[in-house]
């Protein structure tokens, strides 16, 4: 969604995953050093380093790259039509009450 609402913008997407392990579980938008996930715009840096604390383990961040198909199905993750109810306009309206940190 992040994408879709700032086409103008060198969104990119990472993940992160217990190190030395394939499964995803945290996907996030990046622009610059800022990341984009359920905590708003934060410092990617800071992200990683919250995620590890709580974690209390080693993780990798990964770039993601492709389309969202494909790395649904090859993380297990659901498409948005797989869930109850469409979850793109709520997330549209997260990503908008939430504007990119330059934009201020």
């Amino acid at each position: 969604m992040c994408r879709d609402t700032y086409p103008d913008r060198p969104i990119g997407l990472a993940g992160l995953r217990f190190a030395g392990e394939r499964q995803v579980f945290h996907v996030y938008a990046t622009w610059a050093d800022w990341a984009f996930d359920h905590a708003g715009w934060n410092r990617e840096a800071d992200l990683l380093a919250a995620n590890r604390e709580f974690e209390r383990r080693p993780l990798d961040r990964i770039g993601i790259t492709g389309d969202l198909a494909t790395f649904c199905r090859a993380q297990h993750h659901r498409m948005p039509h797989q869930y109850f109810g469409d979850p793109l306009p709520r997330a549209r309206d997260y990503v908008n009450r939430h504007p990119p940190p330059v934009s201020r």
